[in-house]
């Protein structure tokens, strides 16, 4: 059984992505052993990103009907697809932090 390295690095530069790699040649750990990959701040991405983003719209929309009509049913209901936008939101995070 091989056990290998994996490394993340989050918001590293190219000189400290390479002085990783160095680190890790340095070593004496062969390449098959080891890998660095890096990672920026975490944001929003994919399909789930999409979805939030019409839910939150559709939001605007019933609260401006809201305003426009006067009836406060359209800013009650407005609160579901605000709330189903937020959780999509966080479903388009990626995971691993």
């Amino acid at each position: 059984m091989t056990t290998t390295l994996r490394i993340t690095v989050t918001d590293a530069t190219d000189d400290q992505y390479s002085a990783v790699v160095q680190a890790l040649r340095d070593a004496g750990l062969p390449p098959r052993q080891w890998s660095v990959r890096t990672q920026n701040e975490a944001s929003p991405s994919g399909p789930a990103m999409w979805v939030a983003l019409v839910l939150f719209a559709v939001a605007v929309a019933m609260l401006l009907a809201w305003i426009w009509v006067g009836e406060w049913r359209w800013g009650v209901t407005a609160v579901f697809p605000l709330l189903a936008g937020v959780i999509s939101l966080g479903m388009s995070l990626p995971q691993g932090r």
